[in-house]
């Protein structure tokens, strides 16, 4: 039997049970806060293989491993941020998220603010930045299915990009963390599959390291091969702020049976993922850089290459079917959030319920189901034509997020004093700030590309919401109060 033959096979039965899941999620919707947050129902264990599999997505695999490669030892960088970015979530965030039981985001920051057009606004970026996020796992998940199936590019990714559209369209939040649990074992299946091949060519984990330092003089090095340190600083602050503000990690608080379970789950997720970035980027990349560099068109194409180079046909399938569904298990998640911003965020908190409009829930999830398709099909076009490196694509989403909610998040619940106005203006500034500097970053513009747009964005965004908070009145007491029931915020006493 042919390789791509045990591929077509191989992923076909994935296929067979991602369809399976949505099918029978499907049948269990009844309302939004089924699709949407699946009934709050999941304990620690759930949560944490769900958030993993968020996080592992196809891109921190394929474009990880390119990035180390290409780069070298700055790949170690998201060790500390990541810890960070998730040290801000749980002492932060987790515990008035959950209790506040909000589906999205934009619920936070129209609830804390009593602010109808910082909803609306939220729910926009979270629409715009998912799109962002969606053409780089949709570009990796194609490179997948490509080398996987023997399917042409565009076909590979139309493949990929219908899968998960349906079942996430079908059965929401549900499909969706059951979904991440089989793509859970996919991927590790896959990497574990890999390891004792990779460490038969390369000779362990040293040994990659210093024949990666031979070939790339400086890839050992905390500046790796190119890097300047003010890149490698503002780099190291896109993660930190990823992971504290990255919306899929952030929403999945919604999720967790009670507050008690989103802070153990984020801490072991935390543990966990720092194991799989030592392996899963930094040794990979080393192997890549040492066995299959120099024949590569483009470095996103490392993994794919090592592992057809090193595996059977058999082994080689599963591996990549594991990837596709590490992309998929991003994807969903990004997809359910853009449903839910257009239906609950926009249409229902934007528009209806402030005029006195009532809809039934079959409206609802009929609008977010045709959101979800909406945004899918759009990302998809857009991936076509982008050809940028995928972990780069990630990182201007993350330079948008984390500028538009990094501030009003962090001070919101943590300084009660924070204005809606303040967060208002702060979340477009930032998000403008960002934008415009990715804009001149991907025309070349000299001064732009020493600096990533996260720096900026983040920076008018503090100015914003430091400098119009005391000249702006307080949101409403009792918004105020379901996030601070006592005299005193986090901050000190009410300004």
């Amino acid at each position: 039997m042919s390789a791509h033959a045990v591929g077509y096979a191989v992923f076909s039965l994935y296929l067979l049970a991602m369809v399976g899941i949505g099918y029978r999620s499907g049948k269990q919707q009844q309302s939004s806060e089924d699709l949407w947050v699946a009934g709050r129902r999941f304990g620690t264990a759930v949560m944490v293989m769900g958030l993993m599999a968020s996080i592992m997505h196809g891109g921190s695999i394929l474009s990880g491993v390119a990035f180390a490669a290409a780069f070298g030892g700055i790949a170690i960088l998201p060790f500390l941020s990541f810890s960070l970015g998730f040290l801000v979530i749980l002492v932060f965030f987790a515990k008035k998220l959950r209790d506040m039981k909000a589906f999205t985001i934009s619920d936070f920051m129209g609830e804390r603010f009593a602010s109808p057009p910082l909803r609306a606004w939220s729910a926009v970026v979270v629409a715009l930045s998912s799109i962002v996020y969606l053409i780089a796992q949709i570009r990796g998940m194609g490179l997948v299915l490509e080398s996987l199936l023997g399917l042409p590019p565009v076909a590979a990714m139309a493949l990929g990009t219908a899968l998960f559209v349906f079942y996430v369209a079908l059965g929401g939040m549900l499909a969706v963390i059951w979904t991440n649990i089989a793509q859970f074992a996919f991927m590790w299946l896959g990497l574990l599959i890999l390891l004792p091949a990779v460490v038969t060519a390369t000779g362990g984990f040293t040994a990659a390291l210093e024949r990666a330092e031979a070939l790339a003089p400086g890839w050992t090095s905390v500046l790796g091969t190119k890097w300047s340190w003010g890149y490698l600083l503002s780099w190291w602050l896109v993660w930190f702020v990823a992971y504290a503000t990255r919306i899929e990690l952030v929403t999945k608080v919604f999720i967790a049976k009670d507050s008690k379970v989103a802070r153990y789950a984020l801490p072991t997720t935390c543990l966990l993922v720092m194991i799989f970035l030592l392996y899963g980027n930094l040794y990979l990349g080393a192997a890549a850089r040492v066995l299959v560099w120099d024949g590569l068109s483009t470095p996103d194409q490392a993994f794919p290459a090592m592992v057809r180079q090193l595996l059977g046909p058999t082994a080689t399938a599963i591996a990549l079917t594991g990837i596709a569904s590490a992309a998929m298990s991003t994807t969903d998640s990004l997809l359910l959030l853009s449903g839910a911003a257009v239906a609950h965020d926009l249409l229902r908190k934007g528009y209806f319920e402030p005029r006195g409009i009532v809809k039934g829930e079959g409206y609802y999830l009929r609008a977010s189901r045709l959101a979800i398709v909406s945004v899918g099909a759009l990302s998809f076009l857009l991936a076509l034509r982008t050809p940028e490196l995928i972990l780069a694509i990630v990182s201007y989403a993350v330079a948008l997020i984390g500028a538009a909610f990094f501030f009003p998040l962090l001070l919101g619940l943590g300084w009660r004093r924070t204005s809606p106005m303040a967060a208002l203006a702060s979340s477009i500034l930032g998000f403008l700030a960002a934008l415009g500097w990715t804009a001149l970053s991907l025309s070349k513009v000299a001064w732009a590309t020493a600096v990533h747009p996260i720096v900026p964005g983040l920076l008018v965004g503090l100015l914003a919401i430091l400098g119009l908070t005391p000249l702006t009145p307080q949101a409403p007491a009792d918004a105020v109060r379901k996030f601070f029931p006592g005299p005193e915020g986090a901050m000190g006493k009410e300004a």
